[in-house]
């Protein structure tokens, strides 16, 4: 059973969320009681469009933030259940190659031949025995190697302990009646109460004419000990999650904690949708069900790969582990990025601060009126009123600006760790490719045929043939190699597979490795060359792989055998499995991945640019990493900022293991474009010259008999204060009528009221560069004892302290050329922070006086001209 409901449903599972809503609620109810008292008091501060819009944009990045928790788990989860099943169906394509291999060779045909014949000898099951042994020490993917003959008898087997296969199994008579290239099944067997699973690669083994059908050949893959494997590098033991794997009728036949999900049990699946919730034994769990996407056309035995979390787990990650390292600069760079947040998500902490504004300018009114028409007793109620309301709106404020961060932070870090993600899954299909390169040149090496012509002093042309004819066969199955080539002791190349290397039969060899090879101390031992120009590869780089052909008495080394890997596409393909997806499950446009060797030279990338070969310096940092470790960061690379995610490869199985002499760090980095650095810091520059109102009545509220109380507002980022008994109000630019004639500072006519004022634009008056006028608000100022009234345009409203005399310094002449200067005096605030401390005091006379001097001069100046 199983139901996909809305996010909202899931709502009580986000704990990050439901404590910010939790914070939202206790200042609704402040609100509540504010509004109550603004409106017994009568301060003049209207709150109720202030509360509403809060309450929209609160709401609205909750239910964002609700949206991007649950994306983020299911995003983990999708991850698990991609590898669960994909890297198991990689592993299962190198099988279906081995088996049709293995059936062609020429011991297990012998001994066949032999058995039907009724002319065994100890000789030969000693043979075969030494053969499958052989076989499974290279191949340890192997639990066992069962033979059947042609009636369907078992006659040999690797582990003669395991009886998952016995006399006359179904398999035989499958293989048998098949012309396909292998027989794939999946048994459970009962033995003394306990089940065993196998899941078994069969063939046919004909004789070398093909006519006959000696018997047949099942190699049993330790399906248990892989998916633990996978589990294991997959989910940590801190983690909630559980990875399990499902057969075509839902059974779990593999869990990664068989206690919560018992193998046997039936669940629901459903891999068209993005997530779903199943209900199993009395708990529900968040799961995301994957198909296998396939390797080269195998899709594998139709199973499913599915990770689940409880909910009640499943949305306690913290990003701080994800983010706490990354430079704060650079995240709160990308944390403005309209590459990965929408126009709308970005504008939420102007539309909070907006609103804030908003509020401020309608206590900042409250406060005029206040001061002007109020007797003091009712004034310092109202006042402290007004600053609570201020207050509360500046705790609203921080709290929406605080989701917002966790909503940015949150949907960085599912790019950062799906970076680090996809590497470790890069690097994990390569040494699990390279692994079955060792085991082949290993197991290559010991063809009976090498060894026999090998050890002859002298070959012959048709000797020659036969082992270009065995390579070439070889090579037709696993065409992962471009080239396959057997030398003799000196070094002398006696046999390709690829027909465009017959240049090299009859020269040596002059690599390194070729001595390194012929020093190998056993059947398992081989060697890899370095990672290298060759022209066994028509001088690309890769990786070739040799091992030592022994003579058949396995007392000398004869010769070697050689497989040059055909790095290029491989690798590419590699890279292209691994680059990150996007909703609709498409690369993401701009994202690229690099394999870099210890000495951090480029092995494979998917971006042209970054050449093979050459080094790569943009992450020295990966140089740092020991094997198996892991870090995520954040990089610029041509103007753009990257998630990267990297990781250090760390063997599969005994490849690169602790008893493996063969090392080689490889680093995969995965890069996730997170935005334009231009784009980004053109962004951030135009934000920064927007000014809000920092309207805080917190301050300065101090009353005396000897004290004044000042208006204060910015023009640009100069604070600037008037006596509030010279201003009426501060409103919205309305509509304003220009003036041609005029100076550019005197902004034109405003209607205001049921009269038409002149306007000053002081920004201008005081010659500032840079002045958004999308922002400015004007305040409305009137000196009746000399008869002036009119607007003045500002950018932003300050505080409404009380200062004394002892405060104000009387300025005559501040500024050289100071006629543009409407200021009289400067105040000294010493409760104000220091970068508020000084405030430039005008009376509504200096602000015309030089408004119209200014107007006069400029007159002046065009009549000459």
């Amino acid at each position: 059973m199983y139901k996909q409901p809305l996010t909202e449903e899931l709502a009580s599972h986000f704990k990050k969320v439901n404590d910010f809503r939790a914070r939202i609620y206790q200042l609704q109810n402040a609100w509540d009681s504010l509004a109550l008292l603004a409106q017994l008091s009568g301060t003049g501060s209207e709150m109720e469009h202030t509360r509403s819009a809060f309450n929209t944009i609160s709401n609205d990045v909750l239910h964002h933030l609700s949206n991007e928790t649950l994306h983020k788990t299911a995003a983990q989860l999708s991850s698990k259940a991609f590898v669960i099943i994909n890297l198991l169906v990689r592993n299962l394509f190198e099988r279906t190659a081995d088996i049709g291999f293995f059936a062609t060779d020429d011991d297990v045909r012998d001994f066949l031949q032999h058995h039907a014949a009724g002319a065994l000898e100890a000789r030969h099951t000693d043979n075969i025995a030494i053969r499958f042994q052989e076989y499974q020490k290279k191949y340890t993917v192997y639990e066992n190697i069962v033979l059947f003959d042609a009636q369907g008898k078992l006659i040999h087997q690797l582990e003669s302990d395991q009886t998952t296969l016995d006399d006359q199994h179904p398999i035989v008579a499958l293989a048998q009646q098949s012309d396909a290239p292998y027989i794939e099944r999946f048994y459970e067997t009962e033995i003394n109460g306990r089940t065993y699973k196998s899941l078994v690669y069969a063939h046919t083994v004909r004789s070398r004419d093909g006519r006959t059908v000696l018997g047949v050949l099942c190699l049993c893959f330790k399906f248990v000990n892989e998916l633990d494997t996978i589990f294991r590098n997959l989910i940590s033991h801190d983690d909630w999650a559980i990875g399990v794997l499902l057969d075509e009728q839902r059974h779990v036949i593999a869990s990664s904690d068989a206690y919560q999900i018992p193998l046997g049990a039936t669940l629901c699946a459903e891999p068209a949708q993005d997530w779903f919730i199943c209900r199993f034994s009395g708990r529900e769990y968040l799961c995301v069900t994957k198909q296998s996407e396939g390797y080269q056309g195998y899709l594998g035995p139709g199973w499913l790969g599915q990770a689940m979390i409880p909910l009640e787990q499943a949305f306690n990650h913290t990003m701080r582990e994800v983010v706490e390292h990354i430079d704060p600069d650079v995240l709160r760079k990308v944390m403005r990025s309209p590459l990965i947040f929408s126009d709308s998500l970005l504008n939420i902490p102007k539309q909070a601060a907006s609103i804030q504004s908003k509020l401020n300018q309608s206590v900042w009114n409250g406060n005029i009126w206040q001061s002007n028409y109020v007797d003091t007793q009712q004034k310092n109620f109202s006042k402290t009123l007004l600053c609570e309301i201020s207050n509360t709106g500046h705790k609203t404020q921080q709290i929406i600006e605080q989701m917002v961060s966790e909503l940015y932070q949150t949907v960085v870090s599912v790019m950062l760790e799906n970076s680090s993600f996809y590497a470790q899954l890069a690097v994990d299909i390569m040494d699990r490719n390279l692994y079955e390169r060792a085991n082949d040149v290993r197991w290559w090496a010991l063809t009976y045929s090498f060894r026999a012509l090998l050890g002859q002093n002298h070959l012959s042309v048709d000797d020659k043939k036969k082992v270009s004819s065995i390579l070439g066969y070889i090579n037709s199955l696993y065409t992962v190699y471009d080239n396959l080539i057997v030398f003799d002791r000196k070094g002398e190349v006696i046999a390709v597979s690829n027909h465009r290397y017959e240049a090299l039969v009859g020269t040596p060899l002059q690599e390194e490795w070729v001595g390194r090879t012929r020093s190998c101390q056993s059947t398992q031992d081989y060697v890899v060359s370095r990672f290298e120009q060759t022209a066994l590869y028509e001088g690309k780089h890769t990786y070739v792989y040799a091992a030592p052909v022994r003579h058949l008495d396995g007392n000398s080394i004869v010769g070697g055998i050689a497989i040059v890997f055909d790095s290029a596409p491989q690798f590419e393909a590699m890279l292209k499995d691994v680059v990150p997806k996007d909703g609709d499950n498409l690369p993401v446009a701009g994202s690229f991945t690099v394999f870099v060797s210890e000495q951090s030279h480029v092995i494979a990338s998917s971006r042209r640019d970054i050449v093979v070969g050459n080094s790569f310096e943009l992450m020295p940092a990966i140089g740092k990493l020991q094997e198996g470790e892991q870090l995520f960061d954040i990089a610029v690379d041509q103007n753009t900022y990257y998630a990267v995610g990297a990781h250090a490869a760390y063997g599969y199985r005994e490849y690169k293991g602790p008893q493996d002499s063969y090392r080689n760090k490889v680093v995969a980095m995965i890069f996730t474009p997170l935005g334009k650095v231009d784009e980004i810091n053109q962004r951030i520059s135009a934000e920064s010259q927007i000014i809000h109102n920092k309207f805080n009545p917190n301050l300065f509220l101090e009353y005396g008999q000897e004290t004044q109380e000042y208006a204060t507002f910015y023009v640009g980022n100069t604070w600037m204060g008037i006596e509030t008994r010279h201003v009426l109000e501060v409103c919205d630019e309305g509509q304003l009528r220009t003036l041609p004639a005029a100076a550019p500072f005197i902004a034109g006519m405003h209607a205001y009221r049921d009269e038409v004022i002149p306007v000053i634009d002081l920004a201008r008056m005081l010659g500032h560069a840079h002045y958004f006028t999308d922002y400015r608000q004007m305040i409305v100022i009137e000196d009746k004892a000399r008869n002036l009234k009119f607007g003045l345009f500002v950018s932003a409203l300050g505080e409404i302290p009380y200062l004394s005399q002892s405060q104000i310094q009387p300025m005559h002449s501040l500024f050289k050329g100071g006629s543009h200067n409407p200021g009289i005096a400067i105040a000294n605030i010493a409760q104000a922070d220091a970068h508020h401390s000084m405030l430039t005091l005008v009376t509504a006379e200096s602000l015309w006086q030089k408004a119209v001097a200014r107007h006069a001069v400029q007159a002046d100046a065009l009549a000459v001209s």
